[in-house]
């Protein structure tokens, strides 16, 4: 089986915002389960809002790729 392609970051701010949409107007049934839902909203949120930074600064910076890629930690 071919090995998939790497994401973009643009994929990638893409995907987590469909993972953020389906918890979109979604409550749990119970307290805990509801409080993970908000969780997981903010946990979404928050992984965005730092892929945008990075994004960002490295626009500012000149750099296009991430100097510390995954499969070297």
């Amino acid at each position: 089986m071919p090995e998939k392609p790497s994401l973009t970051d643009e994929e990638v701010h893409a995907k987590l915002h469909e993972a953020w949409l389906l918890f979109m107007n979604q409550r749990g049934e119970t307290d805990f389960g509801n409080n993970v839902i908000l969780a997981a909203r903010r946990a979404l949120f928050t992984l965005q809002m730092s892929l945008m930074v990075k994004a960002e600064g490295l626009k500012d910076q000149g750099e296009i790729s991430d100097p510390s890629p995954l499969d070297q930690q």
